[in-house]
């Protein structure tokens, strides 16, 4: 009776301590672990209380600022592995430290309306338009994927966008991606491919319009350490090393956002962070125009994108004295007129392949 007793008094204290801990330690306001602003303190209103907003706001925030939550989540990580899973989060664990999305299955009345979408855009525009439909990682290292895991055929799809689109310069980057697979041209702890990838599909697209591509040498990029990508930050796993973060180094280059001049197309700031792809383009803005100095050649292209397309703009600066970077999320112009109006020649519109399906604003090129 004694022992239970015992017990029951010490669990008593430990949540009442912790408890106690709980209301007196600061908030914090981001997570580098989950590369997340947290939930902050949540203001009661009676018609937020009435709506049942409030309650669920409040909860978000106890969850986001519970007491030691970065290591509580590191012993799920560490509890889950050992129970032997294969995924956390939406997050597949693959072979050699790769993380993978898992991605089952997408809406085919998007994925058609964004195919129809493109083919109206091409017939409004003077520009000659490029698409690239960029593969995700787990589309290339197939080996790397567990066998049970229920993943889109990437391939296949991109294939089918391509038949369907005509009269555009597609780029299939499926072969140059699996010809290189032993390089590193994927993040493992990222969505996005990496400086080389970039590369690599740069060189596909500036041949493909009679373009001569730059050389890629080992000093023309700067490499970082400690790179923490999205996948990461939504698995949380225990026992994965970092990625080696890398950029081209440019120079010449000014870029304009929404009116405000820059002299580098990099925010250095960002390098500090655990994820360091925003340094590109100062992440993801409505429009971005850059331009080069060292280049007087009067080409211009657009970049119609997701942030696939970030790290590979710094290599069309070698090509293109001035690149007009358009993201549909926040852009607002119509843009087909944007883009006669600015007398633009070339058009490169790309999208990662999960990105593509899942996308509510390519539609919007068709108006």
């Amino acid at each position: 009776m004694m022992k239970k007793n015992y017990l029951l008094y010490s669990f008593f204290i430990v949540v009442v301590l912790l408890s106690v801990l709980d209301i007196l330690k600061p908030d914090k306001t981001f997570s580098d672990l989950e590369n997340r602003n947290l939930k902050q303190k949540v203001k009661f209103t009676v018609d937020a209380f009435w709506d049942n907003s409030f309650q669920q706001n409040y909860e978000s925030y106890i969850n986001d600022q519970f007491i030691f939550r970065d290591g509580w989540i590191d012993i799920k990580s560490r509890s889950e592995y050992c129970l032997g899973k294969i995924e956390n989060n939406g997050i597949i664990y693959g072979d050699k430290e790769y993380l993978f999305e898992k991605y089952s299955s997408f809406d085919n009345t998007r994925f058609l309306n964004n195919i129809e979408a493109i083919k109206i855009f091409k017939d409004k525009v003077s520009s000659k338009v490029s698409l690239m439909i960029a593969p995700n990682s787990y589309e290339i290292y197939k080996e790397l994927v567990p066998k049970a895991a229920p993943l889109v055929p990437q391939e296949e799809n991109i294939e089918y966008i391509y038949e369907n689109i005509v009269d555009t310069n597609n780029i299939n980057l499926s072969e140059i991606m699996k010809e290189n697979k032993n390089e590193y041209i994927y993040y493992r702890t990222d969505h996005h491919w990496t400086v080389y990838g970039a590369y690599l599909a740069y060189k596909e697209f500036v041949e493909s319009i009679g373009e001569i591509p730059i050389k890629l040498e080992e000093g023309d990029v700067t490499k970082v350490d400690n790179f923490y990508g999205t996948y990461f930050s939504k698995a949380k796993p225990f026992n994965v090393e970092p990625d080696i973060f890398s950029y081209l180094d440019v120079s010449g280059v000014t870029m304009s956002i929404l009116g405000e001049e820059y002299d580098s197309i990099y925010d250095y700031s960002q390098l500090e962070l655990r994820d360091k792809y925003a340094l590109f383009l100062k992440g993801n803005n409505a429009l971005t125009v850059i331009k080069n100095s060292n280049l007087s050649n009067g080409k211009k292209i657009a970049v119609i994108k997701d942030s696939y397309a970030n790290s590979l703009v710094p290599y069309l600066t070698q090509n293109f004295e001035e690149i007009h970077v358009i993201d549909l999320r926040t852009f607002k112009e119509k843009v087909d007129q944007y883009i006669n109006n600015n007398n633009i020649q070339d058009v490169l519109i790309l999208y990662n392949f999960i990105n593509f399906t899942r996308d509510v604003n390519i539609i919007r090129l068709k108006y």
